[in-house]
C-alpha cells in the first residue's frame, strides 16, 4: 500500500504579532471568522456551481454566554470561487453555543439547497429550511420535524442530534439522525425535502454508556455505506464495523444481505452483527474520522486509535493516539496504522484529536492534523 500523507502540523510559537502565524503553505482563505463544527454530520460543506458552501456555529465565549448579539447563531458562509470572495448569512439565530449544531446542506436538482440542523441532545426537534435556487444566501423560513419519543433531560432519552443528507436516484431524500435511544435513525422526504416521515431506527450500540457514532458514504445512486462503533470512546473499548443499505436491505462488506432497514423504533441489529473492520481493546480504542468510496464503490475509512487508556480514569489518557487506514479489497479489510496522531485536545475528551480526512477521489492520499511528528511519534 502506497499513500500519501498531507499533513497540517500543529506547533506552537512565540511571535511578535497579536496575529496567529499562518501554518498554511500558500494563502490562507478565511470563510468565517467564528466558526465550530462536529464531524459526524455531513455534508458539513459542498462544491456546487463554482461555489464553497460551509456551515458553522458562531460561539462567543463560555458556552452559557447568551449576552452576546451573536451568540449560537448557525451560519452559512459561501465562496465564490472564480472571485474569492467569501459571503455569509444567519440560517438559525441563536440556535445554540455547540458545534454539534452545525447543519449539514444537500444540493438538489432544481438548483436549490437543503440545510438541516438541531440542538445538540436537549430536544426532539430538527429544522430545516431550503434555499432560493441557486442562492445558499437566501433562505426560505425555517421549518421543523419532531423525531418520535419522550421527553429527556440533555442528552438521554431520544433527544436529538448529526444530520446526513443523501438523495436517492429514486428522488427520495435521506436523513440519519442520531434520535431514538441516542442511536442511528433515519428519515425521508419524497417531496424534495419540504415534508418528513420517520423511518426507523437503524441499530443498536452497547447498552449503557452513552452511544454509538457513524461515518457514512454514498454512490450517487442507491447505496449508503456506514462505518459504526458500539459506543462512545470514553465508554467503551470500541471496536469499528462496517455495512452498506440498499433497496431497505443491510448488507454485510462482501455483500452478505444481513436483513431489512427497521421501519419502526426497534430493531435488531447491532453493531457487532456488522463486518468488522478493526477489533479494539483498553490499548486499541477506535473512533472513526472520515469514510468514502473508490471508483469501484469499495469503501475506505481512516480512523484514530487511542494507545495509552488501559485502566486510566477519564482525563488520565489520550497522549498517545495513531491514524489507521482500512481498505476493503473486495474480500478483506486491509488495515494499517500510518502515522501518530499526537495527544488529545484537551482533559475529559481523551480521543479528541486534530482528525485526519480523505482525497474522495484518490484513495491513497489521506490529509491529517497532528502535533506529532507523523512518523516518529516525537512532539512539535
Amino acid at each position: 500500500m502506497r499513500l500519501t500523507i498531507a499533513c497540517l502540523l500543529v506547533v506552537c510559537a512565540a511571535v511578535a504579532s497579536d496575529r496567529p502565524v499562518n501554518y498554511v503553505a500558500g494563502p490562507l482563505i478565511e470563510l468565517n471568522d467564528n466558526g465550530a463544527w462536529s464531524w459526524f454530520m455531513d455534508e458539513r460543506a459542498i462544491v456546487d456551481d463554482d461555489k464553497l458552501i460551509v456551515g458553522s456555529v458562531r460561539a462567543v465565549g463560555d458556552y452559557r454566554n447568551d449576552r452576546d448579539p451573536d451568540w449560537g447563531n448557525v451560519e452559512v458562509s459561501v465562496y465564490d470561487l472564480a472571485s474569492g470572495i467569501a459571503r455569509h448569512t444567519v440560517l438559525h439565530r441563536h440556535l445554540q453555543q455547540d458545534d454539534h449544531a452545525s447543519p449539514a446542506f444537500l444540493a438538489l436538482p432544481d438548483g436549490r439547497y437543503l440545510a438541516m440542523y438541531s440542538q445538540h441532545g436537549v430536544e426532539r426537534r430538527i429544522y430545516y429550511r431550503l434555499s432560493e435556487s441557486r442562492n445558499p444566501l437566501r433562505w426560505g423560513p425555517a421549518a421543523t420535524f419532531d423525531t418520535p419519543g419522550s421527553a429527556a433531560p440533555a442528552l438521554r432519552g431520544d433527544n436529538v442530534t448529526y444530520s446526513n443528507l443523501f438523495r436517492l436516484a429514486s428522488g427520495r431524500v435521506v436523513n440519519f439522525f442520531r434520535g431514538v435511544g441516542l442511536e442511528p435513525n433515519y428519515m425521508y422526504s419524497d417531496d424534495t425535502g419540504r415534508t418528513w416521515h420517520y423511518g426507523g431506527r437503524l441499530a443498536h450500540g452497547t447498552s449503557g454508556g452513552y452511544t454509538p457514532y457513524l461515518k457514512y458514504a454514498f454512490d450517487g445512486v442507491a447505496t449508503i455505506h456506514f462505518v459504526m462503533t458500539e459506543n462512545h470512546p470514553r465508554n467503551y473499548d470500541n471496536s469499528l464495523y462496517h455495512a452498506f443499505i440498499r433497496d431497505g436491505a443491510i448488507y454485510l462488506s462482501d455483500g452478505t444481505r444481513r436483513g431489512r432497514v427497521s421501519e419502526t423504533t426497534e430493531t435488531d441489529l447491532n453493531a457487532w452483527d456488522l463486518t468488522k473492520v478493526f477489533q479494539g481493546d483498553p490499548d486499541n480504542v477506535a473512533w472513526m474520522c472520515d469514510l468514502e468510496l473508490d471508483t469501484a464503490q469499495r469503501p475506505y475509512v481512516v480512523f484514530t486509535v487511542q494507545k495509552d487508556g488501559r485502566g486510566l480514569p477519564r482525563g488520565q489518557g489520550g497522549f498517545d493516539h495513531r491514524f489507521d487506514y482500512a481498505r476493503w479489497d473486495g474480500s478483506a479489510w486491509q488495515v494499517h496504522e500510518i502515522a501518530y496522531a499526537g495527544r488529545r485536545l484537551y482533559a475529559g475528551e481523551d480521543d479528541y484529536t486534530g482528525l485526519a480526512a480523505l482525497d474522495p477521489k484518490n484513495p491513497n492520499v489521506v490529509y491529517i492534523s497532528t502535533d506529532a511528528d507523523p512518523v516518529t511519534g516525537a512532539p512539535l
